[in-house]
């Protein structure tokens, strides 16, 4: 029973630390965009973004990820900056650390050794970071429209939205879906894109199709119920977003 029991908590924070953390083994956020198929914008790509009506939001650059983790406060830095906050990404790690409640490091019941473990940032706890610089007017929606997220990074307000950049399967559990936070910044509807800004401080594209597969998550095609229950107990969510609703 105490094996059981073991194996069952260090599965549930497997689970919630590889989906909540852009994990180097399954969400490539330090150097490199998160996922292969995902390219850089080519020359055209970079050309249509720049007429002055569909141009994406710029960002400032608060520096790239550095670590195995915390791809919402780095994220979020970029965007408590854009609205005129002196910040960067260090400073908003470091809040963000101090309220992360999962253990660092949970005993292997196969091997009966210690592993480290650095869980990522629910959206809840992004948003209540993010409020120590902008108040109530930080919010968070899941289950949310692609028309209200289209017309948010157009009326010039950035969002931190989650997308599935893979899945990491593991044996009598399942796929568990690897999540990473991104900082979306302009859409254009004549040629179907998403532009956003990733952990690296590179700005990307996707369509509108590859986006809307990223960001629903797919929690009900290839994820255990019990996967499932833990994610949403966390706030993991479908089409969820974190922005700040202000204008300048």
């Amino acid at each position: 029973m105490g094996f059981f029991k073991n194996s069952t908590l260090a599965i549930a924070t497997i689970a919630i630390a590889i989906t909540v953390t852009p994990s180097t083994s399954a969400i490539a956020t330090l150097g490199r965009p998160h996922g292969a198929t995902n390219k850089p914008q080519s020359k055209s790509q970079e050309l249509m973004a720049t007429s002055a009506s569909l141009q994406p939001i710029e960002l400032p650059d608060t520096g790239a990820q550095n670590d195995g983790w915390s791809c919402g406060p780095n994220s979020a830095a970029r965007i408590l900056r854009y609205y005129g906050h002196d910040v960067n990404y260090a400073t908003v790690r470091a809040a963000t650390d101090k309220k992360l409640f999962l253990p660092q490091k949970f005993r292997n019941p196969f091997t009966n050794q210690w592993i480290e473990v650095r869980t990522g940032t629910p959206p809840q706890t992004l948003q209540q970071v993010m409020r120590r610089w902008e108040g109530n007017r930080v919010k968070k929606s899941p289950q949310t429209s692609f028309n209200r997220l289209i017309n948010l990074v157009r009326s010039g307000k950035p969002v931190i939205a989650l997308v599935r950049v893979g899945s990491l399967a593991i044996p009598y559990v399942g796929s568990i879906p690897s999540l990473h936070w991104i900082a979306v910044t302009g859409a254009d509807p004549k040629r179907q894109q998403v532009y956003y800004t990733d952990t690296n401080s590179q700005t990307y594209s996707l369509s509108y199709e590859d986006f809307q597969t990223r960001w629903n998550l797919g929690l009900d095609r290839d994820v255990s119920n019990a996967i499932a229950n833990i994610l949403k107990s966390n706030g993991v969510e479908a089409r969820t977003i974190v922005w700040v609703d202000r204008s300048f």
